[in-house]
């Protein structure tokens, strides 16, 4: 079954433009993933430091092996210095 993931992330002012070169590295390689079928990443209109990651995969075992990505895991880790807050996800 189709996993479809949404992630809200609110980014410091100072690191907007740090976090979206993270974030770019992000899209190109997780869209190159063995069964990930979208992975885009939003800015919301009138607010420059909220993000949303919109990701959909085949299955479970696609989700299983983004998340196991060493990609991911720096992305995590940069994110601590970078995100005003904790990210809020969703998973369907």
């Amino acid at each position: 079954m189709k996993k479809v993931i949404q992630a809200r992330i609110i980014v410091r002012p100072e690191a907007i433009v740090t976090f979206l070169a993270c974030a770019k590295t992000m899209v190109v390689k997780s869209n190159a993933e063995q069964g990930c079928l979208i992975y885009k990443l939003y800015q919301e209109v009138g607010n420059p430091q909220s993000f949303i990651f919109y990701e959909e995969y085949e299955n479970q075992d696609a989700l299983s092996i983004h998340n196991s990505s060493l990609y991911l895991k720096t992305f995590l880790e940069q994110l601590t210095e970078l995100a005003a807050d904790k990210p809020q996800v969703n998973v369907f």
